[in-house]
Order: structure tokens, then sequence, then C-alpha cells
């Protein structure tokens, strides 16, 4: 998906985005979501290219979550008073924080994605 507001004369295409609170006022607009609709989470994967510069693009876009896959690990950057700061708990998400998702990533290092996908769903049966 390409994100582009024209008012602020940015553009972005996240590696994924992810409408949850707002996925309803979005559902069926296709490709017109309105500009003032930013997605609630926008997640960068960082393996050639660093994003950090798009982090002013998603903060002018008022997007409250992205997160940051860098040099192995997982950054959640959350946005507050219009700066984003290193968040602990994702918003989108309240019951996994980053130490749970660089876990999960450690346990792909020497797994697989099922051995992944068990933990995730045992993770969640345990809430």
């Amino acid at each position: 998906m390409t994100l582009n507001r024209s008012d602020l004369g940015k553009g972005v295409e996240p590696d994924s985005c992810f409408y949850i609170q707002n996925a309803q006022a979005g559902q069926g607009l296709g490709a017109t979501i309105p500009a003032d609709l930013p997605p609630d989470l926008a997640v960068e994967v960082d393996i050639a290219n660093r994003s950090d510069s798009k982090l002013n693009i998603y903060q002018a876009m008022g997007v409250p979550e992205v997160w940051l896959y860098q040099q192995g690990e997982v950054k959640i950057k959350e946005l507050q008073d219009g700066v984003y700061v290193d968040g602990v708990t994702s918003r989108s998400f309240p019951a996994i924080g980053v130490e749970q998702l660089n876990q999960w990533l450690q346990l792909r290092k020497t797994g697989t994605d099922l051995t992944v996908v068990r933990a995730v769903r045992q993770f969640c049966r345990e809430l």
C-alpha cells in the first residue's frame, strides 16, 4: 500500500501496514482511504537500507505505532506528543511487548516458521 499525503507533500510505502483500531472506519474504502485515516501500525523491515528516514513521514501522517526490524531485532516506536519514542509494549497489541517479539525472532533463528507459529499460538492461549 502506498500512503500519499498531497497536503503534506509526502508519501511512503511501508513494508506492511495495518488498520486495527480503525479497521471498521477503513473497511470497504479500498484505494480511497482518506488522508486523515493513517494506519494504526506500520512495519518496516530493514535488510539493505535503513528505514529511519521514513519515521518523519509516518510522524507527519500521524501513524501511532511503527515496528522497525533492524540488525536482527525489533524496535517498537510509538508516537508521543508528535515524536517517536521507543516503546516497551505495542499499542495495537497491548499484550505483546518488544521483548516478546524479539524472543520469537530468536526462536526463528534456531527453529522453523512453524516453531514460531506454535509459540505465538501458545502465547495467545495463555492470555
